[in-house]
């Protein structure tokens, strides 16, 4: 794990349809579905996409609060959809963590401005949740009791 300097909680959690969901991208049905009901289950609302292409079309939509990435995917990987949210702009209001099952992609990682963390498969469900608290602050659910 590779947490990087603190940010400080997204601002505006909300739109006029609601709480800002969370961005969890990956290829694997498994850790979209591991990752679902780990940040549902807390209370976040979440989409979901299979890949960078997804993703980037998810985010010209609306603007998610935080996006979790796999960094090897097929049509667009993490890495290169990255640094195009870097390009555009995005990430300095998109928080952006990464996970991955390959060491040698943490390297590349650590070139990519924007990232907040880097997390490897299998993650620890505890410290995730953590670092998502930390940078979007509680689910808007969890305030309104």
């Amino acid at each position: 794990v590779r947490p990087t300097a603190p940010v400080a909680p997204v601002a505006q959690r909300t739109t006029a349809s609601g709480p800002r969901p969370l961005l969890l991208v990956d290829d694997s049905a498994v850790v979209r579905a591991k990752l679902r009901k780990l940040f549902e289950g807390a209370g976040y609302p979440v989409l979901l996409a299979r890949d960078g292409l997804e993703a980037l079309a998810a985010v010209e939509q609306g603007q998610p609060a935080l996006l979790i990435t796999d960094l090897e995917m097929p049509n667009l990987d993490g890495v290169a959809l990255i640094a195009e949210l870097h390009s555009r702009g995005l990430t300095t209001r998109l928080p952006v963590l990464a996970i991955t099952g390959h060491e040698d992609l943490q390297a590349r990682l650590a070139l990519l401005p924007g990232v907040q963390g880097l997390y490897r498969k299998p993650w620890d469900d505890a410290e995730l949740l953590a670092r998502v608290l930390a940078l979007v602050g509680q689910p808007a659910s969890l305030l309104t009791h």
